[in-house]
């Protein structure tokens, strides 16, 4: 089977490599070139999962631990302070040593690679997606994997009449910018990591993370962030930190990132998409790597176990996916929009009046649930809207949970349109601008 990969993403790399390892020939076409390839810091995910993807150990000179963390509220009166210990603290790493990783993994079993190749647009013939083309020319292909990330040349131009969801929605995405400013010799905070929910009274959310040599600034927005932006978030994280230095070492880079739902459809005859571009991610946080590395071993070994990439056996990938973990990682999504929705005096209050504690917020609000709130009905119900806002929306999260992971059996069209339809009712939309 010839198989074409838009786009080097975590999860287009794990299916290519294991298809190819299979004996299928992959092509991966991507618009950068191999050294530019993985950001320029570091990210949280499961080191044994890329172990036993790749076979490979990973040095302990490859990653390093995170301090603790502390949620802050918007008007830095109330904080939740998260200690790990030896077994769950976080373990980071460089994101340019993952990508190398998965890179050589891929090349060594036997993917071939076009750099500096454009994704343009699918290409497609009869209600089948029959390759892509690209800068350098059309390239045909039995099947594509879309790896090409949140706007996607190739899913934004499919036809309407596939049924497969283009664009996200307002609060679907984080405009983000993410600096490693140089550290002074000037007091560090006593909790090295602090995320600010509502930052300067803004639907998104900071990061102000002190490291040994150097001190990780992320800032995130729903709506596109401007570098004055930037620069005054800096300079209020300044204020509490003033070991802040102004030469940037690392990153300096803006991005987009989803924070949604994975696509309810994903699939369609020819094209199956993996990663970003099926907006794998936890919604809390935007964190989709294990997601993606996940999504692109089971799309593969779907494959493989099938013998044929026909649109039953995609969408069994596709219907795994929420079973295993698409709707998991969804039931924070109603959390995480009543957030949003919520002005900075109701995130305040839900702060101020121990609503929200540090057994919600660890695991990025996947350990919150409508139980643990009604334990704290009493210091709720000194402000109703706000109290009851987050508890719609996790009975919404937990509604959407139990719909993705009922995804259809068999795949039919018009039945995984209902399914889809049907989904689209549940969600928490963020009106508030």
């Amino acid at each position: 089977m010839k198989i074409a990969v838009a786009g080097a993403g975590h999860g287009g790399l794990v299916a290519a490599a294991l298809l190819a390892k299979a004996g299928h020939d992959v092509t991966v076409y991507e618009k950068k070139q191999k050294s530019e390839l993985g950001h320029d810091w570091e990210d949280r995910f499961t080191f044994s999962l890329l172990e036993e993807i790749t076979g490979k150990k990973i040095p302990e000179t490859a990653w390093r631990y995170r301090g603790d963390c502390s949620f802050v509220s918007p008007s830095r009166t109330s904080s939740v302070v998260i200690n790990y210990n030896d077994s769950n603290r976080q373990k980071i790493m460089w994101r340019k040593y993952l990508i190398g990783a998965l890179l050589d993994f891929a090349g060594e079993s036997g993917v071939k690679f076009e750099f500096g190749t454009d994704v343009i647009a699918p290409l497609i013939n009869d209600g089948n997606v029959t390759g892509i083309g690209t800068s350098k020319g059309e390239c045909k292909s039995d099947l594509v994997i879309d790896a090409a990330g949140v706007f996607s040349p190739v899913r934004t131009n499919l036809p309407d009449s596939f049924g497969i969801e283009k664009m996200p929605a307002r609060g679907d995405l984080f405009y983000a910018k993410r600096a490693y400013l140089n550290k002074t010799d000037d007091p560090a905070p006593n909790t090295p990591f602090e995320v600010c929910l509502c930052h300067n009274r803004e639907q998104g959310l900071s990061w102000c993370c002190v490291n040994e040599d150097s001190v990780d600034i992320l800032i995130g927005r729903i709506d596109p962030l401007t570098e004055r932006k930037f620069e005054e978030c800096v300079a209020d994280f300044r204020l509490l930190c003033p070991c802040i230095g102004t030469d940037i070492l690392h990153g300096g880079q803006s991005g987009v990132i989803p924070v949604r739902r994975p696509l309810a459809l994903m699939v369609a005859p020819g094209y199956a998409a993996a990663g970003d571009s099926a907006f794998m991610t936890t919604p809390m946080n935007g964190m989709g790597i294990d997601l993606s590395m996940n999504a692109g071993r089971l799309l593969a070994e779907t494959i493989i176990r099938s013998g044929s990439a026909d649109i039953e056996t995609l969408w069994e990938y596709n219907r795994q996916f929420h079973v295993k973990y698409g709707g998991f990682t969804s039931k924070n999504e109603g959390l995480k929009n009543s957030l949003l929705e919520m002005p900075g005096e109701g995130v305040d209050f839900l702060f101020d009046n121990g609503v929200i504690q540090s057994s919600d917020l660890a695991g990025a609000g996947t350990k919150t649930s409508v139980v643990s709130l009604l334990g704290k009905f009493v210091r709720g119900m000194r402000n109703p809207p706000y109290f009851f806002a987050i508890i719609k929306g996790l009975i919404k999260g937990a509604k959407l949970k139990k719909a993705l992971e009922s995804a259809p059996e068999k795949y039919d069209f018009d039945t995984v349109m209902n399914w889809q339809n049907s989904i689209k009712i549940i969600l928490v939309k963020v009106n508030r601008k």
